[in-house]
């Protein structure tokens, strides 16, 4: 819907009356929902003291915390600018999200256009009859010249609405803004939500949730004030006053976003219960809040500042993801939000799921975060790459152990954060691969070159025996697996068996099958997605069999050895006589005693 004569003229008169209040420092925001239900907006921005011939202004190509280039500027239509006399001003596009714009005289510019709002599952924006989900960077273009200075924003929205964001309000459906940078990082939920907060110490935690589903208020409430006081024993000091919780819940929604003092987290509308899936949604908001500090407070070289017109790289991604990703769950076994048992059930999930990944022998995890902007398909990513989440939180782990061996247990990962947060703070340029190195060396005295070399540009294989070791632990395979494996995983298509991963090396693999290949008779005998597993339990690992497949839309057959099917599991226990120091090295880490952190389940098992 394009603005009309007397939509600009009832903006331009609104702008005006807020100009009275401000200087010429501000710049002007407004956002008028018109069709919800077809995810429509009108935006209207007011640069307030123009001074050049020309301006160019741009919609981000990305959004933060989602390292990839998601085109946004596709969403926009009808552009517009004029002056303040509200005379039409020329202009022209230069790419795909760049405006040029040229003036009559130096002064305000101001621009309109219509935005389509319809990329909630990338946490972007999302405007319907029930609620405007508003990250800046989708919806509010900026001007480089103009990006630091303070704006004011102001929504036009249903009256039944409530509008929250981690910016400062100063009215109903109105907030302020230190610059265009503050607008991105504190994204909007306005619309009909349930509400709560909780006062810990001298900090407010809001709590808005948008969606029907099982939850608990008062259980995230109390969780949520425990993930508090582990955030304060690592970092002591709190970047903000006042956080906001956003959960968005509904059908089949995953993920999470950080921002300076807010965070976006989406979960399944029945993802509260049972408690394993309470303990996942928590284990998400305790990494969401810990990039309050590593990522928001403190980040790497490359993405500090942001560049919004382009890719931003990096070689430390893995510990803006990873080292969170220890935290993470670190926090919740800590705050007792997990078991102690919860906790070794999920660190030997990770384990097993890193050691039956082909592309840890591939990638090193410097590599994996320069080039985590690709994106790589199922099979591709599983043989050739590795995770900056995964294995950056496994790494993060063992250099913890690295840390406290080289101190007697006296200083650990976490003291490397904290250094990290009051060294580089707000910092404009970031910390590099050199400055955590060298914060490494004054902290523990030992040189960590080899240890960066290794683990993190090498693919050198983690030692967990001796990881685990350390900490008065051990990890045994447990549900032996029987039978045989053909090394894939596969998808039902429509009664068929499509491969959808092999394990490069395995049987499937050297049988010459490929991704999206469909299976249709092993042995001579017809294979559907019902009798797939029954076929497997016949196979024996001392012969070939013949295996008919269809490779784009081709019928063709091969030769195929399988293979013994590996362990099902890991699990993590307790050595049966550990140290007196293994004991107080685990009860520093975990923070309950070891003897009584296994005592139940050796219990159980007697």
């Amino acid at each position: 819907m394009r603005l009309g004569l007397f939509s600009t003229l009832l903006l331009s008169l609104l702008f005006v009356g807020q100009s009275q209040a401000l200087d010429s420092s501000h710049n002007q925001y407004f956002l008028q929902v018109t069709d919800a239900k077809h995810h429509l907006a009108n935006v209207t921005i007011r640069f307030s003291d123009v001074s050049t011939k020309a301006i160019e202004v741009k919609l981000p190509v990305w959004r933060t915390g989602k390292y990839q280039i998601l085109d946004l500027a596709k969403n926009i239509r009808f552009f517009k600018a004029v002056d303040a006399q509200n005379n039409v001003l020329s202009w022209h596009k230069v790419d795909k999200n760049t405006w040029k714009i040229f003036l009559n005289s130096p002064g305000i510019v101001q621009l309109e256009y219509e935005v389509y709002a319809n990329q909630l599952r990338n946490r972007v924006s999302h405007i319907d009859e029930t609620h405007a989900f508003l990250d800046a960077s989708g919806v509010f273009m900026y001007s480089e010249s103009q990006r630091n200075k303070a704006l004011t924003l102001k929504l036009q929205v249903p009256n039944n609405w409530q509008s929250i964001s981690g910016l400062e309000s100063t009215g109903q459906h109105q907030f302020i803004a230190n610059n265009y940078d503050h607008l991105v990082d504190s994204p909007i939920e306005s619309g009909i939500h349930s509400y709560d907060s909780v006062q810990v110490e001298e900090q407010l935690y809001e709590i808005v949730i948008w969606g029907e589903g099982n939850f608990d208020r008062e259980r995230i409430k109390t969780d949520i004030s425990r993930l508090h006081y582990q955030a304060k024993a690592i970092w002591k000091t709190f970047p903000f006053k006042r956080y906001v919780y956003m959960y968005h819940v509904g059908d089949k929604l995953r993920g999470a976003t950080e921002h300076v003092n807010s965070t976006v987290i989406h979960t399944n509308r029945f993802g509260f219960a049972p408690d394993k899936n309470y303990r996942k949604v928590m284990a998400t908001t305790a990494h969401e809040f810990v990039h309050t500090w590593n990522v928001k407070s403190y980040r790497p070289s490359g993405i500090s500042p942001y560049n919004y017109d382009s890719e931003n790289y990096s070689d430390l991604f893995w510990m803006a993801e990873g080292s969170t990703s220890y935290f993470d769950n670190l926090f919740a076994v800590r705050a007792k939000i997990y078991s102690v048992k919860d906790y070794f059930e999920v660190m030997a999930e990770d384990i097993y799921e890193f050691k039956h990944k082909p592309g840890r022998k591939v990638m090193s995890l410097a590599q994996s975060s320069f080039d985590t902007w690709f994106v790589n398909d199922t099979n591709r990513r599983h043989n050739s790459t590795v995770s900056i989440y995964l294995k950056g939180s496994l790494v993060s782990w063992l250099l913890d152990k690295e840390i406290r061996q080289a101190t007697k247990n006296k200083r650990s990962l976490e003291d490397l954060h904290a250094l990290l947060y009051q060294k580089f703070a707000n910092d404009k340029q970031g910390y590099s691969s050199h400055d955590v190195k060298t914060i490494l060396r004054v902290l523990t005295g030992t040189d960590f070159n080899d240890f960066w070399q290794n683990y993190v540009e090498g693919t050198v294989e983690i030692n967990f025996d001796e990881l685990l070791k350390y900490y008065g632990l051990k990890i045994k395979a447990v549900e032996e697996g029987e039978g045989v494996t053909l090394g894939l995983s596969v998808k039902d298509q429509q009664g068929l068996v499509e491969i959808v991963v092999l394990n490069q090396g395995g049987p499937a693999w050297n049988a010459g099958l490929n991704a999206g290949d469909i299976i249709v008779a092993l042995d001579n005998y017809q294979v559907t997605s019902e009798n797939f597993e029954k076929h497997l339990e016949n196979l024996s690992t001392n012969e070939s069999y013949l295996l008919h497949y269809f490779s784009q839309g081709k019928l063709k057959q091969t030769q195929i050895k399988p293979a013994t099917s590996p362990a099902e599991k890991f699990e993590i226990m307790a050595l049966e006589s550990p140290s007196k120091l293994q004991k107080r090295i685990f009860e520093s880490w975990i923070g309950v005693p070891l003897n009584s952190a296994f005592e139940k389940k050796q219990a159980s098992e007697n």
